[in-house]
């Protein structure tokens, strides 16, 4: 279980503290190169894992998979309060 739970709240806090929805002390492409550096590092990590059959990193991406999609979801969650701010009818 800690092999999910350490990885998801690693995972979210290292986002957390580059900017979810908006790079912290960091430049625009640099934060970028970041999130895409994190995607192919996870997909080719996952289709190792896949073709070993190694259990424990699968876990390991497991967790990294839900920090991340938590990450998704706080940064969702802030640009639909944007949204509402501006008083947008783009949100139904």
């Amino acid at each position: 279980m800690l092999t999910v739970l350490i990885p998801a709240l690693a995972i979210f806090l290292f986002l957390a503290s580059i900017g979810i929805s908006r790079p912290r002390r960091i430049k625009l492409s640099a934060w970028c190169w970041v999130y895409i550096l994190i995607a192919i590092t996870f997909d080719l990590l996952t289709a190792i894992a896949v073709i070993l059959r190694n259990n424990l990193l699968i876990e390991v991406l497991l967790g990294i998979a839900a920090g991340s999609a938590t990450s998704l979801a706080v940064h969702v969650w802030k640009e639909l309060q944007e949204f509402s701010k501006e008083g947008s009818s783009n949100i139904h």
